[in-house]
């Protein structure tokens, strides 16, 4: 079998042979043209053949070539954008003036091992998806995760020479940003083999930031929108100035001393001047004339705080260490009198040894000590002896005593008379001061002090408030009647008639000259009301006692406003020596608003911090009062004609710790007030011990020392300057008088629109009385967000029943360019720095 299938297959090839000879033979035996030709036609043939082989191959290796650099570019831009997108949202949580909080995956292939810990937070694991470009091509991801530099510790100093804001305090916090892109087709191969998860990115990035937070109060001027300054009158500015817009300047600017930056590609003169200053013009138009030593325009727009930061959603309310929030009652309700118009909140943060309390929690006061706020205090032995001076301020811009009072007056109140009874009232002069001195000196004291008991309770027990001057009034405090046979009358008083008192004004009770423990002669007095409930609902609701009419508000037709008025010097007197009536037992308000640090020998003599009445805490850099009006209750708190706000009076001292304490070693603290309505700050203010302090409000309005009649309440009818309550025909109070603020200021401000000019920076501050000329001495920064939210009535220019301007003493508080000198809960910009951006090509 073998070799018959040999002799086959020999057979076959030998078939072979003959057919290609036989092939071979016909093609030599035709004729030779047509051989030859034919020959060509084959091997052209299989020439092209070959090319087409090799342009397949060619073309295959080219496509493949293609689709790599088309998924390394896709890949490469996929993690470039999301870095780019992780970088803001970490920029996103220090604009709103938080910190990043998390932990990170502990390796790259954590993103990828459901056993491992993917990170948590703001630093965890987070994938992005992008398209492929069309429906045949694969998508792509792109996966990232955040690193903290320096263990999440921020670097406090100050922007660098060269930078944007340079010089200025800072905290400087850094991060590494990973990201691996992959296409989605690779990635489900892998999930169908079971490969490692990770593996196989087409692209590795790595971006280093630096996220600074600067403090907004370190610029004489910063605005979020168009900053306009043509000030009628020489003013010369001090410290940085940015607007995140354009710059409009001129008018009678004298100097700008600091850099000058704008996120707007323009400057201009008039806004409603279209064209724009040219850039060549800059050196002699703007740097020479204004004498800038640095002008920056078009830089990159600076991270602020969101809008509603100052909401009841927002940071300060929900770190403020006293809420009160507004309540009131309609002034045409019967109730209207009676009612509590408020709520108070109070969150210890901070431990007597100066550590943060773990778990704060908000307290709110009672009923019966929500009243005790609204009557007038009767000051203690201690306070009520600090003698009154005449406190002054220099005129010389150099001179430390400029906007800081000399000799400041720490006196809490004055008695109505002399403990010699010289200046007593004539009535009763005759008579009263032979039986009081015909006392004894302990028989005084136990008058005195029986007397005083009375008079607290007689005010507590008042459903309504009492007006300041009806403490001068006999018989000014109903019930207040005294009888020789009323229960507890010390025996010592067998010799003197009780009865006699009834003879005396409120006032002149509390003035009962008498010796203390220490044998010296001692009086009381009282001090107003720590908030009180000013104004009305409507022009013919007759029945409240004070009234504030804004004639900027309704488009200059004015609106009467509802104002709650928070005295400060009260309030802090209120928590120290305060009483109240629980029941029937008068209980001591002592610490319930906020604790006291001890006294302290180091500040100077009399004041709060002195005497052990300052405020301890030292969260967020000290004291934050937040104020409110619910919108829900009161629809019209929440749009943009809102008739509601709060004043701020007696504030010429501030319940926080100044520059020289022992508490805080030397780190002053302060008081920072935020509100999401209108705020109107009357008076000199942080003028004595002065400290850290800020106002932040929808808008500012400022009001004279003149502006604060004998009932201790601002009063205002529909005409230009302040009134008194105490007037039938409430008299005007006449024109303002020089007022001093230490304080920074953030609040909305007008857009100028249709020719219409908004103020300016030099109309900042709302105002509502005649200045003319007189002094408004000024130290701080103005910053503003936007327009106002709530309170937006327009400029309306001078005259008329609205405001003569001031002679403008403004200036930058250069005391906020040391850190620890800037107010309680600064607000901060980001401005975020890339520091590096690495590509790897290894994994």
């Amino acid at each position: 079998m073998k070799n018959n299938a040999k002799k086959q297959l020999i057979l076959q090839k030998d078939s072979l042979s003959s057919i290609k000879c036989w092939f071979l033979s016909r093609l030599l035996n035709t004729d030779s043209e047509k051989g030859y030709v034919l020959v060509i036609a084959i091997a052209l043939l299989f020439g092209l053949a070959s090319l087409v082989l090799v342009y397949a191959r060619s073309s295959r290796i080219e496509q493949v070539s293609n689709t790599a650099a088309v998924d390394s570019t896709s890949g490469f831009y996929g993690a470039e954008a999301a870095l780019n997108e992780r970088a803001n949202e970490i920029t996103k949580i220090y604009q709103s003036n938080t910190i990043p909080s998390g932990t990170s995956p502990e390796s790259t292939m954590a993103c990828f091992d459901n056993s491992i810990s993917d990170g948590t937070g703001d630093y965890q694991c987070k994938t992005y998806q992008f398209s492929g470009g069309d429906s045949e091509r694969s998508g792509y991801s792109a996966t990232t995760y955040v690193l903290e530099k320096n263990g999440g510790i921020g670097n406090v100093g100050n922007v660098p020479p060269g930078d944007n804001h340079a010089g200025l305090n800072m905290i400087e916090y850094g991060h590494s940003i990973i990201a691996l892109a992959f296409k989605d087709s690779d990635v489900q191969q892998r999930q169908q083999q079971g490969s490692d998860q990770g593996k196989g990115a087409i692209a590795i990035l790595q971006m280093d930031i630096k996220n600074r937070l600067i403090p907004l109060f370190q610029f004489a001027a910063f605005y979020k929108d168009d900053l306009e300054i043509f000030p009628g009158a020489d003013m010369t500015l001090s410290g940085p100035v940015h607007t995140n817009a354009d710059l409009y300047i001129g008018g009678q600017l004298q100097e700008v001393k600091g850099e000058v930056t704008t996120a707007g590609e323009n400057i201009h003169d008039q806004k409603k001047v279209s064209t724009p200053i040219s850039p060549s013009q800059y050196q002699s138009e703007i740097i020479d004339r204004f004498k800038i030593p640095s002008l920056k325009v078009g830089i990159d727009p600076l991270g602020l705080p969101e809008p509603d930061f100052l909401e009841p959603s927002g940071e300060y309310y929900t770190k403020a260490d006293i809420r009160i929030k507004f309540t009131p009652t309609g002034t045409n309700q019967s109730t209207y009198g009676e009612d509590i118009p408020f709520t108070i909140e109070v969150i210890e943060r901070t431990q007597a040894n100066n550590t943060p309390v773990s778990a704060p929690v908000a307290v709110s006061l009672t009923s019966a000590q929500k009243h005790s706020l609204r009557q007038p205090v009767l000051v203690g032995e201690q306070l009520a002896s600090i003698s009154g001076s005449s406190e002054s301020f220099d005129n010389d811009t150099d001179s430390q005593y400029y906007a800081k009072a000399k000799n400041p007056d720490f006196s809490a109140c004055k008695p109505v008379y002399k403990a010699n009874f010289s200046d007593m009232r004539k009535k009763i002069k005759s008579a009263f001061p032979s039986t009081w001195n015909s006392l004894t000196p302990q028989q005084k004291r136990d008058a005195a002090q029986f007397a005083h008991q009375l008079l607290v309770t007689r005010v507590q027990e008042e459903t309504s408030p009492l007006k300041f001057k009806d403490l001068d009034k006999v018989g000014g405090i109903p019930g207040l009647v005294f009888t020789n046979n009323m229960a507890n009358i010390p025996q010592s008083l067998a010799t003197f008639q009780v009865a006699k008192l009834n003879s005396l004004t409120p006032n002149e009770i509390a003035a009962l000259p008498y010796p203390d423990a220490s044998g010296n002669t001692v009086q009381r007095c009282f001090a107003p009301a720590p908030l009180t409930d000013i104004g009305r609902d409507a022009s013919n609701h007759n029945k409240p006692p004070f009234r504030f009419f804004n004639n900027r508000e309704n488009d200059n037709n004015g609106r009467d406003m509802r104002l709650l008025q928070i005295n400060i010097k009260s309030l802090t007197i209120w928590n120290y020596e305060g009483i109240y009536l629980d029941g029937s037992q008068l209980k001591s308000a002592n610490q319930l608003l906020f604790k006291t640090a001890p006294a302290d020998n180091k500040a100077p003599a009399n004041s709060f911090q002195a005497l052990g009445m300052a405020a301890r805490d030292t969260s967020d850099d000290g004291l934050v009062m937040y104020l409110a009006i619910n919108s829900s209750s009161y629809t019209n708190a929440g749009g943009n004609t809102s008739p509601y706000g709060f004043a701020i009076v007696e504030g010429n001292q501030l319940p926080g710790l100044g520059s020289d304490n022992t508490f805080n070693l030397n780190d002053p603290t302060g008081l920072t007030i935020a509100s999401n309505q209108a705020v109107y700050l009357q008076g000199d203010y942080n003028t004595r011990n002065k400290q850290p302090a800020s106002i932040l409000s929808d808008s500012l309005n400022v009001l004279s020392n003149k502006c604060f009649d004998p009932n201790k309440v601002i009063n205002k009818e529909d005409n230009m300057n302040c009134n008194d309550s105490t007037k039938n025909n409430n008299n005007s109070l006449g024109n303002a008088l020089q007022t001093v603020m230490n304080v920074a200021f953030l609040a909305g401000n007008d857009e100028t629109k249709g020719g219409l000019y908004n103020g300016g920076l030099e109309n900042y501050p709302r105002l509502h009385e005649s200045w003319s000329g007189i002094p408004l001495r000024y130290r701080g920064s103005f910053v503003s967000l936007g327009t106002p939210n709530h309170v937006n009535g327009k400029w309306p220019g001078t005259g008329g029943k609205f405001y003569n301007a001031p002679n403008r003493q403004w200036d930058y508080d250069t005391e906020f360019n040391d850190a620890k000198n800037l107010p309680p809960l600064t607000p901060r910009f980001s401005a975020m720095k890339q520091e590096s951006f690495i590509r790897s090509f290894d994994q």
